[in-house]
């Protein structure tokens, strides 16, 4: 943990402020993300810029983030300074949300725009680095090649089922980080460029195996997803006695 300090400390200070606000009683809850959240109607609001990369509308949604932000985040913590990691996390996020206003005038609240820059320069800095798809180990440039891919098309075919999700914000924080990577270690994102062209190589080649790869993942995640929010609802209702 103490080798990764940045990346846990980002993980804490998100639960920490998730479970404060569900613990809060309802009216003080819808409160707050009114006042904190981003949207279109209240950009000009600096403060929401921040706040808004602070709030998850449930369980799953910081679950997934923070999980993205533990595997991504400790790999580029190892290969960066601690200012261009959180230039990275915060300018990513940011960028996320404004690219979001542009498409939709609904609020946007989440780590995911900042989760994926941090991904997106992570995949340059340091593609073959060891990390996991859900319980799978795998390099980082296969794991942001198949986001990549899945993220694009969600936003270019725009689904149904996703309609309520910003991946528009996500394809913006990735291209964001990686914009960071080049500027950081311009000469290494070019290699990491080339080594990402192979991955996707291995990908079109091996499609069917990781297809079968996150479907299983996929499964025992939800199960765990499951088992967590259980587990973080349970803790903030008992912390609802500060609002007594």
């Amino acid at each position: 943990m103490e080798s990764h300090k940045i990346t846990w400390s980002l993980i804490i200070i998100n639960l920490a402020v998730f479970l404060l606000i569900f613990s809060m009683p309802e009216s003080m809850m819808e409160w707050v993300f009114e006042n904190f959240s981003f949207s279109s109607g209240n950009a000009m609001e600096p403060w929401r810029w921040i706040t808004s990369l602070f709030l998850h509308v449930n369980a799953s949604h910081i679950f997934f983030n923070m999980l993205g932000l533990y595997f991504f985040g400790k790999d580029l913590e190892e290969n960066i300074e601690t200012k261009w990691y959180l230039t990275i996390y915060f300018f990513s996020g940011i960028m996320g949300n404004f690219v979001f206003m542009f498409t939709s005038s609904n609020p946007v609240v989440g780590a995911s725009g900042a989760m994926f820059g941090i991904m997106g320069a992570a995949m340059l800095l340091n593609p073959t680095k060891r990390t996991h798809l859900y319980i799978f180990p795998l390099p980082v440039g296969i794991i942001a090649i198949m986001f990549v891919i899945f993220e694009s098309m969600v936003v270019y075919f725009k689904p149904e089922e996703f309609a309520n999700i910003a991946n528009i914000s996500h394809v913006a924080g990735i291209l964001t980080g990686a914009c960071f990577a080049f500027f950081y270690n311009p000469k290494k994102s070019l290699e990491g460029v080339v080594v990402l062209l192979i991955c996707l190589a291995l990908l079109m080649f091996l499609g069917p195996v990781f297809t079968l790869i996150t479907g299983i993942g996929s499964v025992i995640l939800q199960l765990i997803d499951g088992v967590i929010g259980i587990f973080l609802y349970g803790l903030a209702k008992l912390l609802s006695f500060i609002w007594i």
